[in-house]
């Protein structure tokens, strides 16, 4: 008989440390930041979980003594402690305690996330319904997705503090990389800014994190992390790309459709020297775009521009002639997911 106790005082035991081991199994599952700035959150959380740990287990077993030393049912009044000063004052004491260690644990990982380094990259990043666009400051040229149908990428360098600008063309937005550990706004009319860099290689997933209107699920964007090496070869493929785009002009009038949040064309071309007729279409029920040509991404000079029209409709209107060269022509309301290259051929 005193055996079979034993034996099922052990299994109980052996319960108990395995529900009681649970949550520490768990934290196992969490990311651990594939940044620097990731990294310091994560150890955050792992010292806050230290300390936080023995807390429970006293509550807990504090818990369960009381439950089972005052389980005979006693009808009697219990004495009236509430409201004493020791026990208001143990109330503020011991948050105040657990405050105090906490404190400087969090202040200097908040420090660590907010410290903004000489950065190898800059890049701006812009938002709006339902798409990303990455610009490249210093590189001179930007990355996009294509809206609802191809996530914008974003290719970054191991090792290099990467700088980061943000702002929304519409309405409030969220950048958010789990992998990062870290999530900042982005708030028409304002720039958010933040530095990370990343310590490993390879591709997460980005999204946006606040509900931003129909299609928010979509609003979806990748991080490529690469060696240097890469990371140049790539910047050198953009830039080459950006420069060569070429197509044939087809007479002076031109038809630009948007649909989708997107042109039917990022290449058009027409002769220098005569006005040229636009054809505007605007597919995208509810939507806004307008028509702009630039004299290059950096938007230092425009040289034509359209009203900005709700869709659906369709308009003509006139343009001036341009000298023969290269130029930029976007939707000022989307930005570089809505872009492409005009050709002024002699």
């Amino acid at each position: 008989m005193n055996r079979h106790r034993k034996v099922v005082s052990h299994s109980r035991a052996r319960l108990i440390a395995v529900v009681g081991a649970l949550p520490l199994l768990f934290t196992g599952c969490a990311l651990h930041g594939v940044t620097t700035q990731g990294q310091a959150v994560d150890t955050l959380y792992n010292t806050i979980f230290s300390l936080a740990a023995p807390v429970f287990v006293i509550v807990e077993v504090l818990l369960l003594f009381l439950v089972f030393r005052f389980r005979k049912r006693d009808d009697r009044e219990p004495p009236q402690t509430q409201g004493s000063n020791r026990a208001l004052i143990i109330f503020f004491i011991i948050p105040a305690i657990i405050v105090a260690v906490l404190f400087p644990f969090g202040e200097r990982t908040l420090s660590e996330v907010q410290a903004m380094p000489s950065p190898g990259v800059t890049i701006r990043v812009q938002g709006f319904q339902w798409e990303w666009t990455f610009n490249y400051v210093n590189e001179g040229f930007f990355s996009t997705g294509k809206t609802l149908t191809k996530p914008a990428l974003m290719e970054l360098p191991v090792g290099q503090p990467v700088h980061i600008l943000l702002n929304s063309q519409d309405v409030i937005h969220s950048f958010f990389v789990p992998q990062f550990l870290f999530k900042r706004d982005v708030i028409p009319g304002r720039t958010n800014s933040f530095t990370f860099t990343p310590t490993e290689i390879g591709t997460f997933n980005g999204q946006c994190a606040e509900f931003c209107g129909l299609y928010h699920s979509k609003m979806t964007f990748i991080v490529k992390v690469v060696s240097q090496l890469d990371y140049d070869a790539w910047v050198k493929h953009e830039k080459k790309a950006a420069l060569n785009a070429t197509c044939p002009a087809k007479g002076q009038t031109v038809t630009m459709t948007a649909h989708n949040i997107s042109w039917n064309t990022n290449c058009i071309a027409f002769k220098a020297g005569t006005p040229f007729k636009l054809v505007f279409q605007n597919q995208d029920t509810g939507i806004q775009h307008n028509f702009s040509i630039y004299d290059s991404s950096a938007r230092k000079k425009n040289f034509f521009r359209t009203p900005r029209l709700t869709g659906p409709t369709t308009q003509t209107f006139n343009g001036p002639a341009l000298k023969a060269g290269k130029y930029y022509f976007q939707c000022d309301v989307h930005g570089p997911a809505m872009a492409g290259v005009l050709i002024v051929k002699k």
